[in-house]
Formats: structure tokens, sequence, C-alpha cells
């Protein structure tokens, strides 16, 4: 079995590196604070409906005299059902496969070799592991697809892709879509993404200002008087704006998040960049000479984006225990997970 720690591409022996701590990590994209443009509902185990209440129809007719009929008139209502799924992390490291490696130091000796689950070469395994989650949670609320095909097989998935970490649940952009393409009038097509390469689908300066234009004038008027709404996008929307914008008075178009990140603003909407669905949609949704829309951005509010768990800190609580019978260090993570657009009336798409 092979070490999670991939050792086979480092050229030196055991006895170069004598401390594990000596590894240097490199810079990797860090998922943004998942709580930033999403409402977490806690305590969602099972299929569980929330009723809305709408608005009420028509009022007000000629007066009638005397024996008026009554009006007809009701109230709206819909509803949105929880349908939580189970996902789970487990993954195992032995000992054995560690005597070969520089991992070997941070091993104990004796009866205790095997168990090497409180070294510092399992804190570095447990720290990188902290940063796949936080990509995971991204990937399953928004990338994820129940039917989700690797290209060859008709979908969108990059060949070689494992699709069962894209087909837990229907995510964002499934619903998304979805949406928009029963009501067409809620998107703004990108004309770049259609394009047949990587070159073709380039994004000029101007073409972003006019699609985020168009994202809201083109946008309800329920969700244009929304005073809280934002406008998570990739990254290679938001460089297109602030390219466009230089040479102008671009410092009064920036503006601070609750984290007190600065932003900037696009026709008084509220810009968040995602610069991790930039990188998902390079690795995952590629096709080797085109990616699947690579430039997206999403007017709506932080309550129409919902994520219901289980329990808030499923995504920490790893389960970290040697197993004597094996003689391997195991860590384990498990909840539910489900991610609901409150109401999909309240957006607008540009993709």
């Amino acid at each position: 079995m092979a070490t999670i720690l991939d050792f086979s591409k480092f050229n030196f022996t055991a006895e170069q590196i004598r401390d594990i701590n000596e590894l240097l990590y490199d810079e990797v994209m860090q998922a943004p604070e998942i709580s930033l443009i999403h409402t977490i509902h806690p305590n969602i185990v099972f299929d569980k409906e929330i009723g809305f209440i709408g608005e009420g129809g028509l009022v007000g007719v000629a007066g009638q005299g005397c024996d008026p009929t009554p009006q007809s008139w009701k109230i709206g209502t819909r509803s949105v059902k929880w349908t939580p799924k189970s996902w789970e992390i487990l993954i195992e490291d032995c000992w054995k496969d560690l005597e070969s490696t520089c991992a070997v130091y941070a091993l104990k000796t004796g009866v205790d070799i095997s168990d090497f689950s409180t070294t510092d070469y399992y804190a570095i395994v447990v720290q990188v592991l902290s940063v796949a989650i936080k990509k995971f949670i991204v990937r399953l609320a928004w990338f994820n697809d129940t039917d989700a095909k690797n290209v060859n097989a008709g979908g969108i998935i990059t060949d070689g892709v494992d699709t069962k970490y894209f087909s837990i649940i229907d995510g964002f952009w499934k619903q998304i879509i979805a949406q928009t393409t029963v009501k067409s009038a809620q998107r703004v097509a990108i004309a770049e993404n259609t394009g047949a390469t990587y070159a073709q689908q380039e994004l000029a300066p101007t073409s972003a200002a006019n699609y985020l234009k168009a994202l809201k004038y083109k946008a309800s008027m329920v969700l244009r008087s929304m005073t809280d709404a934002i406008v998570p996008c990739t990254q290679s929307i938001y460089d297109a704006w602030e390219q466009y914008n230089q040479g102008k008075e671009i410092e009064s178009l920036y503006t601070k998040l609750i984290d007190g990140t600065e932003t900037l603003k696009a026709y008084g909407m509220t810009l968040m960049p995602q610069p991790i669905w930039d990188e998902m949609i390079v690795k995952y949704e590629n096709t080797g000479t085109k990616l699947n829309n690579p430039h997206r951005a999403v007017l709506t509010t932080k309550g129409n984006l919902n994520i219901g768990v289980d329990k808030e800190s499923s995504f920490e609580d790893m389960r970290i225990w040697y197993n004597p019978d094996s003689r391997k260090v195991k860590t384990e993570l498990m909840g539910k997970f489900d991610a609901k657009l409150y109401n999909p009336e309240l957006l607008q798409v540009a993709i």
C-alpha cells in the first residue's frame, strides 16, 4: 500500500532528511470560509420541508351595491424540501510503508512503532487533509450532480477524474442551470463560454463589463431591491472587471466585506470572487481543449444559498485512531449534507 504522503517524488534518501518538518508546503488554493456567501442550517438529518408564504392575489373591484359577491382571494405558498445525503471520508496509512522514507525518523520505536497517530508525520497529514476538506465542501455545494459523467461519457467531468467525488447531491450549479433552462430570462449568456478552445474562451474586460451590467439590469425588481444582494463570481470575471476600470477612479468601487476583505463593486453590486471555482473548473470540467463555462457570476443573496448539515462541526470532527489488529492509523469523518436554493426566482446568472 502506498503512503498518504507521496514520497516517490523525492530523490533524497531517509538519511538526507531526518526531520519530517523540514519538508516545505507548496502554495495551494485555499477554499473560502463557507459561511461568507452561504447560510448554514444545522440539524438537517432527514427529508424536511420548509414552507414559504408568498403574495396574495389581486384585490379591489368596483363597488357592487347590495348583496355583493365576495372576491376570490388566496395567498400563494410554496415549499422547499431538504433531502440530505450521507458523505464520508476514510483514509488509512501503514507504518511499514514509511520505513523507507524520510518519515521513518518521525516514527516511534519498539512495540509503539506502528502507532504514528500522534507523530509529526501525521500532523502534516491532518493539516493537508483539512485543506482538502474545505475544498470538498465547495465541490459538494456547487459542483456536485447526481448524474455526473465524464466527458467521454457525454458529461462535463474531466476524463480520468472519478465521478464518485461529484455525485453525492445536486449542487447549486445543477439547480441554477435547471432554473434558467426553464426561465431563460434569468440567464445572461456569456458568449466566450461557448468558445471551442481555451483561447476563444478568454474574456475581454469590455465584455465582462457588459455582462455585469446585464446581470443587474435584467434581474427582477425584487432581487434588485434586496439590500443584501451579492455576486459570487469566478476570478476571471472579477479580474476582467478590474482591468476594465484601470485608469478610472477605481478606489471608489472598493468596499469591505464582513471579514474585512476588500472587494470591488460593479454597478452597485458587491462582487465576491471565488477563485476556487476557477481552479475546480480547470481541474474537473476540462475537455482538454476547452473548459465548461469558465466565466460565471450569480446575483442572489446569502439567504438564498442554503447549506444543510447534520452538525456544524461535522467537517472538523476528525476521528483519528490506531487499529492494533491491522497495525494501521485511520482517519474518519462523516456527516449529512444538502444544498438548496430557497427561492429559485431570486437569482440572475451570467454563464
